[in-house]
């Protein structure tokens, strides 16, 4: 069996995180990481959740789940080796299509200083050099991009 990365906007009610974990809790799955972070629009929050499930399963726990009262939208990741990127961009009255472009890439805005926003995406590879090229303009000020996580074993043996 192997774990699954599903992402999961829900209104920000502690019942409803409280509901979801109990659905998973009574399906039996193990919960790898789970974190709850807000998005930027109001009452938004998004559920980021890892757990071992067959895949065969995961479309009824999708279906499952979105059943439940307060969830908005789930989507799920499959073996991808999921990246970590962040967009620094520079902020004016004619960013709002900037705006639109990242809320459509499921991104988050962690930080908003003076004139300037710093954006986190969190996606395959493609999906970050897609959202990058159509972000390659003036108003993006800096990127970088890591993986999520370290895919081979580190070699401990070798360390001691």
């Amino acid at each position: 069996m192997t774990s699954k990365l599903f992402s999961i906007s829900c209104n920000s009610s502690d019942e409803t995180t409280a509901q979801l974990l109990k659905h998973i809790s009574q399906k039996g799955y193990k919960v790898c990481t789970i974190s709850k972070s807000l998005t930027d629009v109001k009452d938004v929050n998004l559920i980021t959740i890892e757990i071992e499930i067959e895949g065969l399963y995961v479309d009824i726990f999708i279906n499952e789940i979105q059943a439940i009262d307060g969830i908005l939208d789930v989507s799920v990741s499959f073996g991808a080796v999921l990246q970590v990127a962040t967009y620094q961009m520079k902020f004016d009255s004619e960013s709002f299509k900037t705006l639109d472009i990242l809320r459509s890439h499921n991104t988050q805005i962690i930080n908003i200083e003076a004139d300037k926003l710093l954006v986190l995406h969190v996606a395959s590879e493609k999906d970050i050099k897609l959202l990058y090229n159509k972000l390659d303009n003036s108003s993006l000020l800096g990127f970088s991009q890591i993986p999520l996580a370290i895919v081979q074993q580190l070699p401990w043996g070798k360390l001691i």
